[in-house]
């Protein structure tokens, strides 16, 4: 599989994993698809209960979305407690605070108990308007989250270097590093039958045998936990849709640094918080995102978060790293977790954290592995996988695909007006050669690549990505590396290679 371009500081200050790839056949209880924090929690969770588990990664451990995070572990997902209020009941807001909360509490535990060192850190988490025009809005949260349980307070003190409207306190949050906490958790799965496999593609589940690049695994139970199942058969990419954002951060003195999580209410999102790196201090701000296709100029979502960092604390250094990501946004705001299709008892998933993945996923391992282990859970029926709730989700149903609808038809339309002798090291673009249609990217050594544009997933038209330099489906959200290996899936094939001729 490719790479992105551009890795996250969490990738990029921590060391490469080398498990091994799947060589043969194996018999195992458990067979977990990806290996981000949904994959490895429910894995290690189920291991400590005494069952046999496989963990088959198609790349490398922890280097899709949760590698890409903004790493925080809290409760606050922006304003949802009012809007989970009027399409879930109170009890559903309230069960949705409740395991987000013990999600929290779980990986707290993980780290004292295994004493993991992952800049594990409490914070308060602010939810903050700009806006007077916003401040109803976040009274009417903090009434709800309140009643949902959480210890919520309105406020106009921030630590932010400029004034706030008003802004949602909820207290005993965290941050961490992502990939020194699931490395570590990751280490203690393989043995007594238990396996970690990379570079390992699973290319199908039927029952639950799992046909992977390599060999076999049979299992009892299977678990797709792949960010979108890409098993088609849930339909789910119908209703979680891809939406890609940013990240940036820059060195800063902690005395000119704010003190806690911050995220606005309003748009354009501005996701803030500090990073601890050795002996000095980072500040990440996030943000800029928008559906894939939407953006002709994806670099210049890093210039404006590079902008409002210097704008805001000027006493910041140079940016140093910068990351995208994407993520799959549910149409009710309420994760996916449980069947992959109603008839499928003993094929699970869990998708759609609408980039709130690290308690998401995490209470996404802990519902899964009870139903495996044959434990009733109460938050179960709130967060069914195939549920529908047409007064929370229509709306957002409709939009996803009527989008998704008009790139598979439009794309396939258009070309880039580019001459392939123009394209230089790095450079990618679609070109009709005729009555086809070829996606063309020249590698840094010159050499060119020739490709069909249609994506392996559900046959939609790649679009080029200058800024992360990779082809990525606008349907869907599959990527692929310039050279057409895939960086992201649901795809799990790459794309099809052709001559210029």
């Amino acid at each position: 599989m490719g790479a992105p371009p551009n890795p996250s500081y969490w990738v990029l200050t921590t060391p490469e994993t080398d498990y091994p790839a799947l060589a043969g056949e194996m018999d195992v209880d458990v067979c977990v698809i990806g290996a981000g924090i949904a994959g490895l929690t429910a894995a290690t969770l189920l291991k400590r209960e005494g069952k046999t588990v496989a963990v088959v990664e198609g790349k490398r451990i922890v280097r899709g979305a949760t590698g890409y995070t903004t790493a925080k572990i809290t409760s606050g997902h922006g304003a949802i407690y009012g809007d989970l209020e009027d399409n879930f009941g109170a009890d559903g807001a309230r069960i949705y605070a409740e395991s987000n909360e013990a999600a929290l509490a779980r990986v707290a535990q993980f780290v004292e108990e295994d004493g993991i060192d992952c800049d594990f850190e409490r914070k308060a988490n602010f939810v903050f308007a700009e806006s007077q025009d916003e401040v109803p809005k976040l009274k009417k949260e903090v009434d709800a989250a309140k009643r949902a349980g959480l210890d919520v307070a309105l406020t106009s003190e921030t630590s932010l270097p400029f004034d706030v409207a008003g802004a949602v306190r909820l207290e005993n949050q965290a941050q961490f590093h992502p990939r020194k906490y699931l490395l570590a958790l990751a280490a203690t799965i393989p043995g007594d039958g238990s396996h970690v496999f990379e570079r390992t593609i699973a290319q199908d589940v039927k029952g639950t045998t799992v046909r992977a690049s390599g060999g076999t695994v049979r299992a009892k139970d299977v678990i797709v936990a792949t960010h979108l199942p890409f098993e088609d058969s849930g339909l789910f990419f119908t209703k979680a849709h891809v939406h890609r954002s940013y990240a940036v951060a820059a060195p800063i003195d902690a005395s000119a640094a704010p003190d806690g999580m911050f995220i606005n209410s309003g748009t354009p999102t501005r996701s803030i918080r500090t990073i601890p790196d050795g002996d000095r201090l980072l500040l990440q701000v996030g943000g800029e995102g928008h559906k894939i296709g939407d953006e002709e100029d994806p670099a210049q979502r890093y210039r404006t978060l590079e902008e409002y960092l210097g704008e805001h604390w000027p006493q910041a250094g140079p940016v140093e790293y910068r990351w995208s990501t994407q993520d799959y946004m549910s149409v009710d705001r309420v994760p996916y977790i449980g069947r992959l299709r109603r008839t499928s008892g003993h094929v699970l998933t869990a998708t759609g954290f609408s980039k709130w993945g690290m308690t998401g996923g995490t209470l996404a391992a802990m519902l899964l592995s009870d139903g495996i282990l044959g434990r009733a859970n109460p938050w179960a029926d709130l967060y069914e996988a195939k549920r529908i709730k047409p007064k929370a989700s229509f709306k957002r149903f409709v939009s996803g695909n009527v989008s998704a609808g008009k790139h598979f038809v439009a794309d396939r339309l258009r070309s880039d007006d580019v001459d392939i002798e123009s394209l230089g090291p790095g450079d990618g673009a679609i070109v009709r050669k005729g009555a086809h249609k070829r996606a063309v990217y020249r590698d840094e050594t010159g050499a060119l690549h020739a490709l069909s544009p249609v994506c392996q997933h559900l046959y939609c038209h790649v679009i080029w990505n200058p800024a992360e330099q990779s082809w990525d489906c606008p349907c869907h959200g599959s990527r692929y590396s310039g050279d057409g290996q895939v960086i992201q899936g649901p795809t799990v094939k790459p794309l099809k290679r052709l001559d210029l001729t």
